[in-house]
């Protein structure tokens, strides 16, 4: 059960579940035959439920790297709320390891979904880099996901005054993350030299970033390791105040 109840994780039989209705074609069923869980809304007052169902699917990407997203939404009861989405978590990171799920997982998963949800009230700053990070996740384009992804990493670390804009996101990533292998400045700065390249035309922009496919998993892997310390740690409750947040950032060792 996920936020005390309004959700919950559930069994799933195409039998029970789909109604026999002309939107979804025989491909479409044949997919939902192969599926064994469905995320359920449970409440009665379900007015986020889009946004708040979005939110837990990413806290299963930021803390298990999990493949899992929604493609159909269904109800039996009222023909006119079911869809095939278009928007949706899409399978990016490479597979190396089997991401089994497991019960104690799933305690993780809605504490940082419920994490999620206050970070995205904190602060303009907070809500755009959530936003950005489910958008850059769902991205059917390899560039769209890792120019939105960029922003999301920039509306988190990015300074008040516009100089210095590179130095300063590559030494505070690096540092929020105890430069640790992998995440030195020297790779932040390599994530932010390939945005600034394709930004200010030093690249020719195209679906897919030529020869660069290891450097969208790493800015994907560097999001998520801050986004795991930030919620973990409540760290983005400094986002309500623009002078405590600085010095945070700036007192970074």
């Amino acid at each position: 059960m996920f936020s005390g109840g309004k959700y919950a994780l559930r069994r799933f039989d195409v039998a029970d579940e789909v109604p026999d209705i002309e939107l979804f074609s025989e491909r479409d069923i044949g997919v939902m035959e192969f599926q064994s869980w469905a995320l359920v809304a449970e409440a009665e007052n379900l007015e986020h439920y889009k946004e708040e169902i979005n939110r837990i699917l990413l806290s299963f990407k930021i803390y298990k790297l999990a493949r899992v997203f929604i493609k159909y939404r269904l109800c039996k009861e009222d023909i006119k709320c079911c869809s095939i989405l278009n928007d949706y978590l899409h399978i990016v990171m490479p597979d190396e390891s089997n991401r089994v799920i497991a019960l104690n997982d799933l305690d993780v998963i809605d504490k940082g979904f419920s994490k999620l949800l206050q970070m995205d009230t904190i602060s303009n700053r907070t809500h755009n880099a959530i936003y950005f990070m489910y958008r850059g996740f769902c991205a059917h384009k390899m560039i769209d996901s890792f120019v939105l992804l960029m922003c999301a990493i920039e509306s988190l670390f990015s300074n008040e005054c516009r100089s210095g804009a590179t130095r300063t996101i590559c030494s505070r990533v690096s540092k929020f993350l105890d430069c640790k292998s992998g995440y030195g400045y020297e790779d932040i700065e390599e994530l932010y030299n390939l945005r600034s390249k394709i930004v200010h035309g030093k690249v020719v922009v195209e679906d897919e970033i030529k020869g660069q496919l290891s450097t969208l998993y790493k800015v994907q892997y560097v999001l998520v390791e801050c986004m795991k310390k930030m919620l973990d740690k409540e760290i983005y409750r400094i986002y309500s105040d623009v002078q405590k947040k600085e010095c945070y950032f700036n007192d970074l060792r």
